[in-house]
């Protein structure tokens, strides 16, 4: 039993690695490509249809070409120079314009937008528009001019058929109500966001509003609208992010700049508050801050027992992620107590919470990936169906139209010989004819010849008939045949030689085709010089790139599964693959090393470094493929990343 059930767990494991696995990441042809398919389905569409399409064109930018996307939006526009094309991409160019730091050019392209906006009578993009004007204006501290361009927004935003884009309107005025500082009114605008939001689905805009409210909530003293937008804002993101712990939610971070001293009343405040509004996730944010505090003050005993207080509060409930982000917290300020006892009695507490979060992590994932596999699969089969039913009714078709053509050349077949008939039984009548006249005349004219004579002249006569049937009439029919039999020659030549190019066409396809699977399912490196080679082999494409990289590989076992070989590599070369898209690295440590039963793999950078939590917020495949491959091999990782302090990222493999 205990066999079978871990076949099923690496079966579902091999299904999330293959639907996970990344995509071939797009040339520069192959993007420029399939941006001009799309711009050759333009044509006369209609308005709106055009926009989607820009829209698409965009998201294929920022997809695939984002490294570059200032050469592909020039490229679009060189296609495409409209004021539509422009309207569509001047914003999303202006976007990555601005986080590059070329606010200037940034802004340049927006003004540029919203005259062409005003000139197409576009709203929604004079909205949008306007309302990024505005912001860019507040982060130059040009209050006068962002207060500007949002007077001309505020009429065009609050029509009903432009409610889905009023929130940015009342967001960018609540930053400029900030600046001004007038709370009342940012508040305000915070509350009129927050009403647009909360009958949304859970969708990362809703979130975002929330996050304000509880960061701008968290900095007032109000703390039963902090207690309650934070329960709410928590809730979505477990729902959101079920597999990531509490502890790693953005929503600890608005908390963590609470922990001061001169903020320990507030904080005792919010968290009775909290409590009495049984808002649990409040309370253990603001009971984890409090005791942060207490632990910059040197005071651990204080801080335990806060988190013991709470921790009574969350067992009563089923919050096995509030219960560990505790536990966590109870052993550092154990350890800062020197209560060496009470901290490993939390750390084994918060390791049986965390095996159970874990199994139902795991079993949710099993049912979600079953569901997923049943729903493919069933696709598959609706798909094969519809293909059996198309050729069915191809082979149909070509039967019917097969008849067709038969039933015609049969009855032109008929036609021409009943014609031709018609035509010999016309000639034999009239040379029949013509003969029987010539011997009524020979008989006149010759009465008195001899017996004999008259029997020579009949054989001779009966001997040219049929000379002339041979000659004549038989030469003719064998000429019909022959022309008939070539006809039938050419007509099945010319079939064949159809199918051939056809299958020729087919089978240099299939050719091209393997040969490309077979490159990518086994590296050419990896298949002639094993793991430690194919390593190398990276580095070297590193260092002919620019990049300055060193490569250190010690005691490798001898023999290794091919799989694992494999799937070592396609990690290698996934995160040597992130760091010459993202790092902007100069220097790259490669470390391939073996001990006793384990394999480590540490790739270190000194690029510009990433924030992990909202990396894997958001959703990215790269980072998913990659704990995706380690879970699969067993194996643990640890990413340590700063922001421009490089990236050092450790893999520990089981051998076996």
């Amino acid at each position: 039993m205990i066999c079978k059930v871990k076949h099923n767990y690496l079966f579902y494991l091999l299904i999330a690695v293959w639907i996970l696995q990344p995509q071939s990441a797009f040339s520069q042809n192959t993007l420029k490509t399939r941006i001009d398919s799309v711009m050759q389905t333009l044509g006369q569409k209609p308005y709106e249809e055009k926009k989607d399409a820009f829209g698409f064109i965009n998201k294929i930018i920022g997809r695939h070409g984002s490294e570059r996307f200032e050469e592909y939006y020039n490229y679009v526009l060189s296609k495409d120079s409209s004021d539509l094309a422009k309207l569509v991409l001047y914003f999303p160019f202006a976007q990555r314009m601005s986080r590059k730091g070329d606010t200037n050019a940034s802004l340049n392209l927006k003004l540029a937008g919203l005259e062409i906006a005003e000139k197409l009578n576009d709203e929604r993009q004079m909205i949008i528009y306007n309302s990024s004007i505005a912001n860019a204006y507040l982060f130059q501290n040009q209050l006068d001019k962002a207060l500007f361009y949002l007077n001309k927004a505020e009429p065009i935003a609050t029509k009903p058929e432009h409610v889905d884009l009023l929130w940015n309107y009342h967001y960018n005025m609540a930053l400029l109500e900030a600046e001004l500082g007038n709370t009342e009114k940012e508040t305000f605008y915070y509350e009129q966001m927050w009403e647009l939001a909360k009958d949304l689905e859970n969708t990362s805009q809703k979130r975002f509003v929330l996050y304000l409210l509880v960061d701008h909530f968290s900095q007032l003293d109000k703390p039963i609208q902090l207690a309650e937008f934070t329960e709410i804002l928590a809730q979505l993101y477990e729902d959101a992010h079920p597999n990531t712990p509490q502890g790693h939610l953005p929503i600890k971070s608005i908390f963590e700049n609470r922990a001061n001293p001169v903020n320990i009343p507030r904080l005792k405040e919010s968290i009775r508050i909290s409590d009495s509004l049984n808002s649990i996730n409040s309370m253990v944010y603001g009971s984890i801050a409090l005791a942060e505090t207490y632990l910059k003050i040197n005071q651990p005993q204080q801080a335990i027992q806060v988190l013991k207080k709470v921790e009574e509060r969350v067992r009563s409930v089923n919050k096995p992620q509030s219960l560990s982000f505790l536990y966590i917290k109870l052993v550092e300020s154990s350890l800062a107590a020197n209560n060496y006892k009470e901290a490993f009695h939390y750390r084994t507490l918060e390791s049986e919470v965390k095996d159970s979060i874990r199994s139902e992590r795991m079993q949710r994932n099993i049912a979600e990936l079953q569901v997923q596999f049943d729903t493919e699969k069933k696709e598959r089969e609706i798909v094969e169906q519809k293909l059996i039913i198309e050729k069915e009714s191809k082979q149909k078709n070509q039967i019917k139209i097969g008849l067709v053509a038969l039933g015609i050349l049969l009855l032109f077949s008929v036609i021409f010989f009943r014609k031709r008939l018609n035509y010999q039984r016309t000639i034999s009548q009239q040379t029949e004819a013509i003969q029987k006249q010539k011997i009524t005349e020979l008989q006149q004219k010759n009465k008195l010849l001899a017996m004999s004579s008259m029997i020579e002249g009949q054989e001779a006569e009966r001997l040219r008939i049929a000379k002339d049937l041979h000659d004549s009439l038989g030469g003719l029919l064998s000429t019909v045949k022959a022309h008939f039999t070539t006809i039938q020659k050419e007509i099945e030549q010319l079939e064949e030689l159809n199918l051939t190019e056809k299958t020729n066409s087919l089978i240099d396809e299939a050719c091209l085709e393997v040969r490309r699977i077979s490159h990518n399912m086994m590296p050419h490196a990896l298949s002639i010089s094993g793991l430690k080679g194919a390593i190398e082999d990276l580095g070297d494409h590193l260092n002919e790139e620019g990049l300055a990289t060193t490569v250190e590989i010690n005691n490798l076992p001898e023999t290794m599964e091919t799989t694992r070989e494999v799937m070592i590599y396609r990690l290698a070369q996934e995160i040597i693959s992130n760091v010459r898209k993202h790092a902007h690295a100069k220097n790259v440590l490669i470390q391939l090393i073996g001990y006793e039963d384990e394999m480590a793999l540490i790739i270190e950078d000194d690029g510009n470094g990433f924030d992990y939590e909202q990396a894997t917020s958001k959703g990215g495949l790269g980072l998913k493929s990659i704990n995706s491959r380690v879970q699969f091999l067993d194996g643990t990782i640890n990413w340590d990343s700063k922001l421009n302090s490089g990236t050092t990222i450790t893999i520990n493999i089981p051998i076996q």
